[in-house]
C-alpha cells in the first residue's frame, strides 16, 4: 500500500513542478513589475504605445507586439528605446498613414502586449489587450450589435447612423445566402458627416488623382471596416455597395486578393439595395463607342474615369447575366472553387464550364455582340503589330483613350453596327428594374477612382462610392450622374 502511494505521488510532484516552471516562463522570470502600459490614438499619425516598468535587475529591452485583431497569423513587434536601469519608461509611435500594410483606417481593431526583459534573464509579458484605432478629432458614439457597429459623432446624427445600419443589415440578409457565408467576426462602419472630415482618414493618393476624384465610401476587407460619407444623398446605395465588398472578401477567404475587380464590383452592384442607372448608361456608351474591354484584362480597373465607369457597367451586367443564366447558387459554388483552386479561370471552368474568355464571349452574345478573339489570338496580333511597327489607323487612335493595347483589336471583333448595338443594350438595360437618384451637388474638391481599398501588399477591393467632379463627360448625350465607385484596395 505504501509503495503504491509513492508511485502515484512522484508523477504528481513532477507535474506540479512543470506547471510552475511553465507559468514563470510565460508570466515573470525575475522581479519585473509593469507599472503602466497603454495605447493611445494619435490620429492621423498613428498609435502611441507607452510603457513604464521597474525591476530589481537592470531592464534593458522592451518590445510591443501588435496584431490586427480580426486577422490570424499576421503580427509584428516594435522595439521601445529605454535607458537601461531598474526603472524605465518609453514610448513608440506606430505609423498608420502609409501605403499597403502600414495603413490602418479608423475603426481598425488591434490587439497588443508588451514584453520586458532585464539583464538577469527576467522577462514579463503583459496580457493581450484589444484596442480600436479611432479618429481622435471627434467624440464617437456607437449604434448596432455584436456583428455590425456604426460609429458616428455629433448632435442629431443618430437617425442617419440608423439608416446606415439598416442598409448594412438588409444587404447582409440579401447576400449571405448568395455568397454562402455566415459572418461571425464584427464589421465596423465609421460614418463621417462630410467629405472634408473623411478625406483626412483615407489612404494617401497622388494630388493628380485627388483633384479628379472624390471617394464617398471605402471598404477595407482585411480590417473589416467601412468608411462612409453619411450625408451623401445616395448613402444607402453607397453603404450597400461597399458592404458587399466586405462580404465578398469573407466568401473568398484567403483568396480575396484573387477575386477580379469585374466580379467584385459586379457583385457589389448586384447586392446594392439602392441602385441607380448610371452604370447601365455607361455600358451602353461603351458598347456604342466599342470600348468594352475583355474580362481577362480587368483584374483591376484602370484608365480614364470614363473607362472605369464603363468597366463598372460591364461588371454589373456580366454578374446579372451569370445569375440569369445559371442561378444564384452558382455564385456560392464559384467562391468555394476559388478558395480551393486559387485561380479565377479554374474556378469558373469548374462551376460554369467556361473560363473568363468563355464567360466574356457568352455575355457578349447575350447582348448581340460578336465575341472577341481568344487571348492567344490577341497576343499574336499584338506581337505581330509590334514586330512590323505598323502605323495605327484612325479608328484605333480614337480608341486609344481606353489606354489598353487590346482595345485596338476590339473594333475588328465587334463589327456589329454601333447604332444597332446601342439599341440592343438599351432594351436589355430597360428590362431590368432600376432606381434613379438625382445628381448630387458635390462639395468643392475632387472625386476618387474605383471602389475597395488595397489589402496589405498592394491590391485593392476593397475604394467606394465615388463622385466625378472634374472634366464633365461628353458621353454622346447620355445623361450621367456624376458618381461612381472604386474597388480598392488602388479595388
Amino acid at each position: 500500500m505504501t509503495i503504491r502511494l509513492r508511485f502515484i505521488a512522484i508523477p504528481l510532484v513532477l507535474a506540479l513542478l512543470a506547471l510552475t516552471a511553465s507559468s514563470l516562463a510565460l508570466a515573470d522570470e525575475g522581479d519585473i513589475e509593469v507599472v503602466e502600459a497603454t495605447a493611445v490614438s494619435q490620429f492621423p499619425d498613428g498609435i502611441l504605445f507607452s510603457v513604464e516598468a521597474e525591476s530589481a535587475g537592470v531592464i534593458d529591452e522592451v518590445r510591443v507586439f501588435i496584431k490586427k485583431a480580426d486577422q490570424s497569423g499576421r503580427s509584428s513587434y516594435r522595439s521601445i528605446e529605454v535607458e537601461p536601469g531598474e526603472m524605465v519608461s518609453g514610448e513608440t509611435l506606430l505609423p498608420v498613414t502609409g501605403g499597403g500594410g502600414d495603413y490602418f483606417p479608423p475603426g481598425t481593431k488591434i490587439s497588443y502586449h508588451f514584453e520586458i526583459r532585464d539583464k538577469t534573464g527576467g522577462v514579463v509579458r503583459t496580457e493581450r489587450t484589444d484596442f480600436v484605432y479611432e479618429d481622435s478629432r471627434f467624440e464617437w458614439l456607437t449604434l448596432g450589435d455584436d456583428l455590425i457597429t456604426v460609429y458616428y459623432y455629433g448632435e442629431f446624427v443618430e437617425e442617419r447612423a440608423r439608416i446606415i445600419l439598416e442598409a448594412a443589415r438588409e444587404t447582409m440578409d440579401n447576400m449571405v445566402s448568395v455568397l454562402g457565408i455566415a459572418p461571425t467576426d464584427p464589421l465596423r462602419i465609421v460614418s463621417y458627416n462630410n467629405y472634408r472630415h473623411m478625406v483626412v482618414a483615407l489612404p494617401f493618393r497622388s494630388s493628380a488623382v485627388s483633384q479628379d476624384l472624390q471617394a464617398q465610401g471605402m471598404a477595407f476587407s482585411d480590417e473589416r471596416v467601412l468608411l462612409i460619407h453619411a450625408f451623401d444623398p445616395t448613402v444607402t446605395g453607397t453603404v450597400s455597395h461597399e458592404f458587399v465588398h466586405l462580404l465578398v472578401a469573407e466568401a473568398a477567404g484567403g483568396s480575396s486578393a484573387l477575386v477580379p475587380t469585374w466580379l467584385n464590383e459586379g457583385l457589389a452592384e448586384y447586392g446594392n439595395i439602392d441602385k441607380t442607372d448610371e452604370y447601365d448608361a455607361a455600358l451602353r456608351y461603351g458598347i456604342y463607342t466599342r470600348r468594352i474591354r475583355p474580362l481577362w484584362y480587368q483584374q483591376t480597373f484602370s484608365g480614364e474615369p470614363e473607362d472605369i465607369l464603363i468597366a463598372y457597367g460591364q461588371g454589373k451586367s456580366v454578374v446579372e447575366f451569370m445569375v440569369r443564366r445559371w442561378g444564384e447558387d452558382r455564385i456560392k459554388a464559384l467562391f468555394e472553387a476559388l478558395r480551393h483552386s486559387r485561380d479565377i479561370d479554374t474556378a469558373l471552368m469548374r462551376v460554369y464550364g467556361v473560363d473568363q474568355y468563355g464567360m466574356d464571349s457568352a455575355w457578349r452574345r447575350s447582348l448581340g455582340l460578336e465575341p472577341l478573339p481568344s487571348p492567344e489570338q490577341l497576343r499574336s496580333r499584338e506581337e505581330a503589330a509590334q514586330s512590323q511597327a505598323a502605323p495605327v489607323d484612325e479608328e484605333n487612335v480614337e480608341q486609344d483613350a481606353a489606354t489598353s493595347e487590346s482595345e485596338q483589336e476590339q473594333p475588328e471583333a465587334e463589327s456589329t453596327d454601333p447604332s444597332a448595338v446601342n439599341e440592343s443594350e438599351a432594351e436589355e438595360a430597360e428590362s431590368q428594374p432600376q432606381a434613379t437618384v438625382a445628381p448630387q451637388e458635390e462639395e468643392p474638391g475632387g472625386s476618387s477612382s474605383p471602389c475597395s481599398a488595397p489589402p496589405p501588399g498592394g491590391s485593392s477591393v476593397g475604394l467606394g462610392m465615388l463622385g466625378l467632379l472634374a472634366a464633365p463627360f461628353t458621353l454622346a448625350g447620355i445623361p450621367f450622374l456624376r458618381r461612381f465607385r472604386k474597388t480598392g484596395r488602388e479595388d
